[in-house]
C-alpha cells in the first residue's frame, strides 16, 4: 500500500509540472504575440504620424503657393481660383483662394501624402486696404501745387510744357499698357479743397502753355522773335491765322476757351512736325497728365468710404512696418550721391524706409537709385541730376516730401504714390522743373496696379489660421 500511493504521488506531480509548464508556455506566448502586436501597432501608428505630418507640410506649402500667386496675379483676376493638383516628393498638394471682401482672401490648401493621408490648411491673409483712385493720391488739405518752373517760366513768357508726366493709364511691369486694371485718374484727393487747389493749378498752367504757343509760334509752325516754337507749342498755337486758343479769361463752353486744351494730348509730346505724324510711342504717347475725359476727371473726389478706406491703409502700412524685423527693412540714412544703389528688385521687392530727420536727403550727382517694393518718405528727399526707378508704392509721411530741384532727372515710379498731407510748408511733390533730355526719359509717375498689389504682399497680415485633419 506504501509503495502505490507513493507512484500516485509521483504521477500527480508530474501532472502538476506538465499543467505549470503548459501554463507558462502560454503566457510567454501571449507575452510574445502581444509584444509582436504592439510593435505592429507603434510601427502602424508611426507610419500613419508620419504620412499625416508629410501631409501637413504638404499643406503647408500650397498655402505659400498661394500667397505667391496672390503677389504674382492678384490684380484683375476673378476668384475662386483652385491651383493644382501639384505633386511635390512622396504626394500633392491643391490650393484653392477666395476673395472674402477688399484686400481680404482666404487660402485652403489641403495635402495629400502616402496612404491618402489628408490635411487641410486654412489660412485667411488681408493686406492694407489701399486700392488706388489715382496715380498720385492724397490725404489732407492739398498737395499745394502750382506746376510752375520760374526757372524756364519768366514773367510774360507763357509757361513751357511739363516734361514730366502723371500717368494714370494702367501700365505692365514689363513694361507697356495693360488692360488688366481699369485706368485711373491722374490725382485722387480726400477733400475738396485739395481738388480745388489741382484744379486751379491746372487750369492756370493751360493758360500759361496757350499764352507761349501763341507768343512763340507762328501759324506756319514757324518760331516767332520772342523764343522756339516747339512741335508741342505749334500744336496748341495752331494752323489757322487765329491761334486755335485765347488765354483772355473764358467760359469751357467756349470753342477757343484756353480751358478746353487737352493736357493728356500726346500731339504735346510730338518729336517734329506736323504734331498729328510725329508722336511718342506707347506707353510715351500721352501729355503732361493722363488721361483726361469726363469719366476720368484730372483730380478724383474721393467718397467718404474710399476716403475712410485710404486712412485705414495708410494706418496699416505704418502699423505692419513697424513690426517687421529689423533685417526685414532696408534704410536710407545718407545722401545717395556718385554711384549705383538698389533697394529691392521686381523678383524680390523689399520694404525701405528714409530715416527720418529735419534735414533734407539729397539723391543726386549722376546716382542711379533703383528699387522695388514699398518706399517709406518722412523727410524731404531733393532730386537733382540723378535717375530714380522705383516699382511698387511711394509713401510720403508727415513732413516728408519728394521735390526735383534741377532739371536733369529722369527714370519712373511704376505703381502710385501715397501722400500723407498735413499741410506743411512746401510742396509734397514737386516735379516741375525737370526737363527733357537726350539721355534719359525724363520723370514720371505711371500707374500700374500689379506693381502696387506686389508692394502690398510685403505687408500682408494672417488674420486667421486652422488646421483640419480632413476635408
Amino acid at each position: 500500500m506504501h509503495i502505490l500511493s507513493r507512484r500516485v504521488g509521483l504521477r500527480s506531480e508530474r501532472g502538476v509540472v506538465l499543467l505549470t509548464t503548459l501554463i507558462l508556455m502560454i503566457l510567454l506566448a501571449a507575452i510574445g504575440g502581444s509584444r509582436t502586436i504592439l510593435s505592429r501597432i507603434d510601427l502602424f501608428i508611426s507610419h500613419n504620424l508620419r504620412s499625416g505630418v508629410q501631409a501637413f507640410w504638404l499643406a503647408q506649402a500650397g498655402a505659400e503657393v498661394g500667397k505667391n500667386w496672390l503677389e504674382a496675379n492678384l490684380p484683375g483676376e476673378t476668384f475662386p481660383i483652385t491651383l493644382g493638383p501639384q505633386a511635390l516628393g512622396e504626394g500633392t498638394y491643391t490650393v484653392r483662394i477666395e476673395e472674402l471682401d477688399t484686400r481680404r482672401y482666404r487660402i485652403t490648401a489641403t495635402g495629400i501624402g502616402a496612404e491618402a493621408s489628408r490635411r487641410v490648411v486654412e489660412e485667411v491673409v488681408a493686406l492694407p486696404p489701399f486700392t488706388p483712385q489715382g496715380a498720385v493720391t492724397g490725404l489732407g488739405a492739398g498737395l499745394q501745387p502750382d506746376f510752375t518752373d520760374p526757372a524756364t517760366s519768366p514773367a510774360g513768357s507763357g509757361h513751357r510744357i511739363p516734361d514730366f508726366s502723371i500717368d494714370g493709364r494702367n501700365h505692365a511691369l514689363a513694361g507697356g499698357l495693360s488692360a488688366r486694371c481699369p485706368d485711373i485718374a491722374p490725382f485722387a484727393v480726400s477733400q475738396i479743397q485739395a481738388q480745388t487747389a489741382l484744379i486751379d493749378a491746372q487750369h492756370s498752367l493751360k493758360q500759361r502753355i496757350v499764352t507761349r504757343a501763341n507768343l512763340f509760334c507762328r501759324a506756319d509752325g514757324n518760331s516767332t522773335t520772342f523764343g522756339v516754337c516747339t512741335p508741342g507749342l505749334a500744336w496748341v498755337r495752331g494752323p489757322t491765322l487765329p491761334p486755335r486758343f485765347d488765354p483772355l479769361p473764358c467760359r469751357p463752353e467756349e470753342p477757343t476757351c484756353f480751358l478746353r486744351l487737352d493736357l493728356s494730348a500726346a500731339a504735346l509730346r510730338a518729336t517734329a512736325q506736323p504734331a498729328h505724324v510725329h508722336l511718342p510711342t506707347t506707353p510715351n504717347d500721352r501729355g503732361p497728365f493722363t488721361p483726361n475725359s469726363a469719366s476720368m476727371p484730372f483730380a478724383s473726389l474721393l467718397s467718404d468710404a474710399e476716403r475712410g478706406q485710404l486712412q485705414s491703409a495708410l494706418a496699416e502700412i505704418q502699423q505692419q512696418t513697424a513690426r517687421l524685423e529689423p533685417e526685414q527693412v532696408l534704410e536710407i540714412t545718407q545722401h545717395l550721391e556718385d554711384g549705383s544703389y538698389a533697394y529691392g528688385t521686381a523678383a524680390q521687392p523689399r520694404v525701405t524706409q528714409v530715416q527720418a530727420d529735419p534735414s533734407a536727403l539729397r539723391m543726386g550727382n549722376n546716382a542711379q537709385v533703383t528699387g522695388a517694393g514699398v518706399l517709406l518718405i518722412p523727410r524731404v528727399v531733393l532730386l537733382n541730376n540723378v535717375t530714380f526707378q522705383w516699382q511698387g508704392i511711394v509713401v510720403i509721411l508727415g513732413e516728408g516730401a519728394l521735390r526735383a530741384v534741377g532739371p536733369n532727372v529722369c527714370g519712373q515710379i511704376l505703381g502710385a504714390v501715397l501722400v500723407q498731407d498735413q499741410a506743411s510748408p512746401g510742396q509734397k511733390l514737386d516735379f516741375d522743373r525737370v526737363q527733357r533730355r537726350s539721355a534719359c526719359t525724363p520723370l514720371a509717375v505711371n500707374y500700374s496696379c500689379g506693381a502696387v498689389a506686389r508692394a502690398l504682399m510685403l505687408l500682408h497680415r494672417t488674420v486667421s489660421w486652422t488646421e483640419r485633419f480632413d476635408a
